[in-house]
């Protein structure tokens, strides 16, 4: 996906948007398709974050979530310390609301996830990019398998976890989501081998990059 990081790259370097602008931008998209698929408030929604940049899209799509009278719970795989930057911005403004941050940190943490998920309206996955290279961690996988053991509406951050970008292959396990919410580009593997399968309903968001730059990298 290095034509995807490059966009983002020229939208951060050339034109000089913030990431935390773009990440704000893709919190409230993803934000707005889960609570068309919750309904009304007070909904219960869990939000699965990795500790990168999809996780932080899923910690600002749970800000926004909090916003609207909504009860957005966050999972957090690994240690919320090793959230830096951006994502580590939308951690604190959490813990200030409060919303309560879960750490992940161990298997029998991800299979005791299950009941946790089945009582959500939507279930977020911010887990995994763009940037997935090579199988998914034990870890990971086993919370995309509680994921999809559920059977509740699934929004997926820009790509499912564990789907890889490029060429639709699964990667060991895969989020099979109701619908995918992915930004400035549709990514190739989502028309390839198992990709379809997984997107479900794929929404596309400019998330604020500028027109010329989608155009350049293959927008229209």
């Amino acid at each position: 996906m290095d034509r995807i990081r490059r966009l983002d790259q020229a939208a951060i370097d050339a034109i000089g948007i913030p990431r935390l602008l773009l990440m704000d931008h893709a919190g409230l998209a993803v934000a707005c398709a889960a609570r068309k698929l919750a309904g009304r408030t007070p909904a219960y929604l869990l939000i699965c974050c990795g500790s990168g940049y999809n996780g932080g899209d899923g910690l600002c799509a749970a800000w926004h979530l909090a916003q609207w009278g909504y009860r957005p719970s966050v999972v957090v795989v690994g240690s919320t310390r090793a959230l830096r930057d951006e994502p580590a911005v939308f951690a604190r403004i959490l813990e200030a609301i409060p919303v309560g941050l879960h750490q992940l940190e161990s298997i029998p943490q991800a299979r005791a996830l299950g009941a946790r998920m089945r009582r959500a309206s939507v279930i977020i996955d911010a887990l995994l990019g763009v940037g997935l290279a090579g199988p998914v961690r034990p870890l990971y996988a086993h919370v995309i398998a509680a994921i999809n053991r559920a059977k509740r509406p699934v929004v997926a951050v820009d790509v499912p976890s564990g789907l890889d970008a490029d060429t639709g292959r699964v990667q060991g396990a895969a989020v099979k989501a109701t619908l995918t919410v992915t930004f400035g580009l549709p990514k190739r593997g989502f028309f390839l081998r198992d990709g379809p399968a997984h997107v479900g309903r794929l929404i596309v968001e400019h998330i604020g990059l500028p027109r010329r730059l989608l155009k350049r990298f293959g927008g229209r």
